[in-house]
């Protein structure tokens, strides 16, 4: 799909942080002083109580969060101590390991630990949740979700375009890519990984581009399989820097007690793969499927192919179909080889099949098809 200059603009200003109105010498005191008190926060104060562990995102650090003095009000309003995950990310193409290899940095991380709550802010929620599918047995207690990209986000489209300037690009920003095959093997377990474990998905979705997050839209941050509680104005940043400002996020923590729960999205989008009669993957292109309404005419509704690129340590498949916006009275024909009849993957009237913003569906060819 292709961005708009002025979307490009847009998303790259809400993942940067820039600031240019300080001198060096005032700007470098000012990093002194933050990690000082970083530092001190980060100290043992209540040694017997789980303690809440920060999952920053992609292109995050420690400031991803409240600053210093909110963190110390957050700490004594639960008298829990605080600490940091930190990991290798960023912006510019680079060597930074994807989410599969994050995790095992994650899994050493808590081994010190007999149990915590985690708060995870955007790729940080994929993260906990590749760790929580392969370790059955973690010290996970509750789980916050914070504008997490469950089943990516078109800003990621942007972010490996100019990763792609470099041979290594990012793959971070592979793997977050809306179909991508690493998202699809996450999201195949239906939040299976999460069981056992209290789970809050929180997300921005506002009336107004100024009050919205316009980096993972509501389709995407909306979990199937878990709690969710939407903020009506805000960025992709603000549930990370306000931690203080919501109770439901206090309370949680506290007491394991849920919010008022959202609305699920009423968007409704289809992601499709194919396997030929072989078993093996159907090489496909946006022009593979084609769309029409119930009178059999071409619908302009958006239909994409992901991924160019590897976009997971172990693929299964590279390509997935990707139909935005399904309408009640769509119909979708698969193109197979030439001269083959089309095959109706969806007939008007089947949108009760589609229970979620997002589904996944693969289809196994047959020989007589």
């Amino acid at each position: 799909m292709l961005l708009s200059v002025r979307y490009v603009a847009v998303v790259l200003i809400c993942l940067l942080s820039v600031g240019c109105a300080k001198t060096s010498m005032q700007a470098t005191d000012e990093l002194w002083g933050q990690w000082r008190a970083i530092d001190a926060l980060v100290q043992t104060d209540y040694p017997d109580a789980p303690p809440v562990i920060l999952v920053h995102g992609w292109n995050g650090s420690e400031f991803t969060w409240s600053d210093v003095e909110m963190l110390r009000r957050f700490e004594a309003h639960m008298h829990r101590d605080i600490y940091f995950f930190t990991y290798r990310t960023g912006v510019v193409a680079g060597r930074f390991p994807p989410i599969e290899v994050l995790e095992e940095k994650f899994e050493r991380y808590l081994m010190p630990f007999k149990q915590v709550d985690v708060i995870a802010h955007s790729m940080g929620g994929l993260i906990v949740r590749q760790y929580l599918s392969h370790h059955t047995e973690h010290p996970i207690r509750r789980l916050v979700f914070l504008s997490t990209p469950h089943f990516g986000t078109n800003a990621a489209a942007v972010l490996e375009s100019f990763a792609s300037v470099s041979p290594e690009g990012n793959l971070q920003a592979d793997e977050m890519q809306v179909g991508s095959d690493f998202l699809w093997q996450l999201n195949l377990q239906q939040g299976q990984e999460l069981q056992g474990v209290e789970v809050l998905n929180a997300y921005i979705d506002g009336d107004s581009v100024l009050d919205s997050d316009l980096v993972v839209d509501s389709a995407s941050a909306w979990l199937p399989w878990a709690a969710n509680v939407s903020v009506s104005k805000g960025d992709h940043h603000a549930l990370a820097s306000g931690l203080m400002n919501y109770d439901f996020l206090l309370n949680f923590l506290s007491f394991g007690t849920l919010p008022s729960l959202a609305e699920m999205p009423k968007q409704r989008d289809l992601w499709l793969r194919v396997r030929d009669e072989s078993g093996k993957a159907m090489p496909i292109t946006a022009n593979t499927l084609r769309r029409l309404n119930a009178k059999f005419q071409p619908n302009q509704h958006d239909v994409s192919v992901c991924c160019k690129r590897a976009s997971a340590l172990y693929e299964m498949m590279r390509e997935s179909l990707l139909v935005k916006d399904i309408q009640p009275e769509d119909v979708l024909w698969l193109r197979q080889r030439d001269g083959a009849k089309p095959l109706v993957v969806k007939e008007a009237g089947m949108m009760e099949n589609y229970k979620q913003p997002i589904t996944l569906q693969e289809l196994q060819l047959n020989p007589s098809e």
